[in-house]
């Protein structure tokens, strides 16, 4: 932007700012300018008040603009009308696009305005070009500013707004939780009209060392609702790096939900599914057993975990005595070498798979014989047959998989 303009152009801007600064030019600048907003963004109209609060901030905005308009750099403050309007509009949810589409028709009007006044201008001295930009450059630069600092004071403004709501609804749902009686439709008003009837089922994210899956925690929960076919879920922040998630159904989760779930991507997320259960006693018991989950699954490991696929897991837990009886039942199959690792995994695939060699083969992309002579392998390292176990190894390998990531402590 130059800072020192053509003489003559320094005197067309001063004449300019003149003009413009007399109280009826500022008036039928504004009503120009507003009328021009609310014809392209009409829903604006439908808002009590709002038009009121957009003439203030053009008028505002125009008076403080043509104030700096002749000084060397343009010193630039939002407006306090321009402020109201993105606090009260994040408050009352208009997008942010809204408010930044209204700053860019102001942007076109100022424009086409400023180039008739100069396309008027009769002079030989005059190169209109010079005028061009240094009017652009600046009006440009006033709007971007503008445009920048309402996104922060909306985002501030929609910050605290839903750590006010997070803290209200985290504290109503503790004492769900706790199991309190409530009142259902008081509690679901106080829930932002989450249904309390029905059946529920809890969600836990816990967010791994990435910033971003921390700060999106909450997209992520709408997602994974998205995902699956639900409706808009029920979430709330405990603090660190979890969200808290429920969703509300007429019956218990389907199989089809429960397997696009299953196929969601988690990124950085340990993405937790508890049982679906009715009433709020559904709705504790819902999350306590997702908490269970949690509580098992290895802190390195990533994805979504529902509790009908690892319920006995849960049950049995994770302690010294479980890890113990992993130890006993799966012997020198239970070492730490990449060689027993992949033996572990042919012989929980095996297992999983009724005992089908040639399933197994399938799956794991091997030859059948490949197949026999791994579980060979396995049974010798097990120290006994396989059969009359499985159960009990498969219940082991899993454990060893799920809670410690294939690596037990000896």
């Amino acid at each position: 932007m130059p800072t020192h303009p053509l003489p003559w152009v320094e005197e067309w801007v001063t004449r300019f700012v003149l003009d413009e600064s007399n109280a009826s030019q500022v008036d039928a600048w504004v009503e120009r300018t507003a009328q021009k907003i609310l014809e392209e963004i009409p829903e604006l109209a439908s808002r009590p008040g709002l038009p009121d609060e957009i003439e203030e901030a053009i008028r505002e905005h125009w008076i403080c603009f043509l104030g700096q308009l002749t000084q060397p750099r343009m010193a630039f403050t939002l407006v306090p009308a321009a402020v109201h309007i993105a606090r009260g509009s994040a408050q009352t949810s208009l997008p942010l696009d809204t408010l930044n589409r209204m700053y860019r028709i102001a942007q076109q009007s100022t424009w086409s305005y400023t180039t008739e006044l100069i396309a008027e201008i009769d002079d030989a001295r005059s190169e209109r070009t010079d005028l061009l930009i240094f009017l652009w450059e600046r009006a440009s630069d006033w709007i971007d500013r503008s445009i920048n600092e309402t996104s922060r004071v909306y985002h501030e403004a929609r910050r605290r707004i839903e750590i006010g709501r997070n803290a209200r609804w985290m504290e109503t749902v503790s004492r769900v939780l706790d199991g309190e009686v409530l009142d259902s439709r008081w509690l679901s008003s106080e829930l932002g009209g989450y249904p309390v009837s029905g059946y529920h089922t809890a969600f836990v994210l816990a967010a791994g060392e990435e910033q971003d899956a921390v700060e999106s925690l909450e997209e992520s929960c709408r997602h994974l609702a998205a995902d699956a076919g639900l409706r808009p879920p029920l979430v709330v922040r405990p603090g660190g790096r979890q969200a808290w998630m429920w969703a509300s159904t007429s019956r218990q989760l389907p199989p089809d939900a429960e397997l696009a779930l299953s196929n969601s991507p988690a990124g950085d997320l340990r993405v937790i599914v508890g049982p679906s259960r009715p009433g709020l006693a559904g709705f504790a018991s819902s999350h306590h057993q997702a908490r269970r989950t949690l509580d098992i699954v290895h802190p390195d490991k990533r994805g979504v975990f529902l509790y009908a696929d690892h319920e006995a897991l849960v049950l049995l837990g994770c302690n010294q005595e479980v890890d113990d009886f992993v130890r006993r039942t799966l012997g020198g199959l239970g070492g730490p070498s990449e060689h027993e690792a992949s033996l572990r995994e042919t012989v929980a695939t095996y297992l999983a798979l009724g005992g089908s060699v040639d399933r197994t083969a399938t799956d794991l992309s091997v030859h059948r014989n490949t197949i026999r002579y791994r579980l060979q392998k396995a049974t010798s390292l097990l120290g006994r047959d396989l059969a009359p176990t499985s159960s009990e190894v498969a219940l082991a390998l899993r454990h060893l998989e799920l809670s410690h990531d294939g690596q037990l402590a000896h």
